[in-house]
């Protein structure tokens, strides 16, 4: 049976909540558009609210029973702020309260989408941009499970009327995926997986030259070093790691002029969008100031020919962004760079896996690093009672991804055709 249609819009999901300095003292009853359960209160937040909570944010990141440097508030924030206005989320909270006027402590952080008009059953999406490679929510180690059941009852109860709640791009054999199947089953809701695929990554203590040579061969490492000298008779080659505060500034717009000097230049340099390039200042000088960037640069003759943008959180590294000169192509200075960068992860006691954050069969990284790191998009159904929307709600869904596969296809063969 078909539902109806919901509008689903900015104000259902926030109400009229009061400003960030008196909603922390005021008690839920007090503030329109909280939900209570037990100790837990859970309540949606603009950027602006959000901002107030910094602290809070990152001891939640400490705390957190997995990772995602993506959610990191000196990422997390910029992107908010440095993006369009229809693209900033809303942040759904959950909060643990200390007795009926104690402190409160927050437990759980799941950015949304600004949801829009949705004709029958709406799904409530998790905040994925064309900068993050994750959308995992943070979910306090304590009470993880617990946690995750109190979004998904924050998602039913709302007036927003979404049938589904879509948490994209999150490690399907990591503890998150496992709380929120755990809840569902929990409380008899229905959960599906779509577009579930691997990804490169390193996973930490390995020999660099068996990991190289896994998936590759001894004869293509040897021919790299072969590349390797040539670029040395042209002048001094040495790896550098920038991390701290005061070199990090510096590191970031040389590596803005790398990537704007190579094909990105015509198919979206950072340079190329002011937006994005003052993001990206942003982010990397605030993950400066926590120890959560390291800039890897491969230099010869003192001037940057690969770069490479890493994001620490927690036991885990996220390869983020990589950049180099396409004048010396034929010396592979990137492949160059990712084997410096597996020497260096591979030595770090403190890092479990770095994340390639490459799309599936990236022709370059899955022949240099050989573990994977599967991902997927979980779909959970938001009300107990909600068996047949959420049917509605992922057919809607698988179809709509049908038809942008379609799309794309479509797209490629006829630019294929114009080339």
């Amino acid at each position: 049976m078909a539902t109806t249609p919901f509008w689903i819009n900015r104000t259902a999901f926030l109400g009229s909540l009061p400003g960030p300095s008196r909603a922390s003292e005021q008690s839920a009853a007090g503030r329109e558009g909280v939900m209570t359960s037990g100790s837990l209160e859970t309540e949606a937040l603009d950027v602006e609210r959000m901002s107030a909570h910094v602290r809070d944010w990152a001891e939640l990141v400490s705390r957190a029973i997995e990772p995602n440097g993506f959610l990191e508030p000196g990422f997390a924030l910029p992107a908010a702020r440095h993006f369009p206005a229809k693209s900033r989320p809303l942040f759904v909270t959950v909060w643990r309260r200390a007795g009926l006027q104690g402190a409160r402590r927050l437990v759980a952080l799941f950015p949304i989408v600004a949801p829009g008009f949705s004709l029958g059953a709406a799904t409530a999406r998790g905040w994925l941009h064309k900068q993050a490679a994750l959308a995992t929510p943070l979910l306090d180690r304590e009470c993880a499970e617990e946690a995750a059941a109190a979004l998904l009852d924050w998602f039913a109860g709302n007036r927003s009327g979404a049938g589904a709640v879509l948490i994209p791009m999150t490690p399907m054999s990591g503890p998150v995926f496992a709380a929120f199947t755990r809840a569902a089953r929990a409380t008899g809701r229905d959960w599906r997986v779509l577009d579930r695929h691997e990804r490169a990554a390193l996973l930490a203590g390995g020999d660099p030259e068996e990991v190289w040579t896994r998936t590759s061969s001894r004869k293509a490492l040897s021919e790299m070093r072969r590349r390797r000298r040539r670029l040395e008779e042209a002048g001094e080659l040495k790896r550098v790691v920038y991390s701290t505060p005061a070199e990090i500034p510096r590191a970031t717009e040389d590596f803005l002029a790398l990537e704007a000097s190579g094909w990105k230049a015509e198919r979206g340099a950072l340079l190329g969008h002011p937006s994005l390039a003052t993001f990206v200042r942003s982010a990397t000088r605030l993950l400066a100031r926590e120890g959560k960037i390291r800039i890897h640069s491969l230099e010869l003759a003192g001037k940057p020919i690969a770069m490479g943008v890493v994001i620490e959180s927690g036991a885990r590294s996220y390869f983020w962004k990589i950049a180099y000169d396409e004048g010396l192509r034929a010396q592979a200075p990137g492949v160059q760079l990712v084997y410096a960068i597996t020497e260096t992860q591979s030595e770090r006691a403190d890092v479990a896996i770095t994340d390639s954050c490459a799309i599936p069969g990236h022709y370059m990284i899955e022949r240099c690093w050989p573990d994977r790191l599967v991902v997927c998009d979980l779909m959970v159904q938001a009300k107990t009672d909600g068996v047949t929307q959420f049917a509605e709600a992922h057919a809607k869904e698988v179809r709509r991804r049908r038809l942008r596969e379609t799309a794309k296809r479509l797209y490629h063969r006829v630019l294929s055709r114009k080339r």
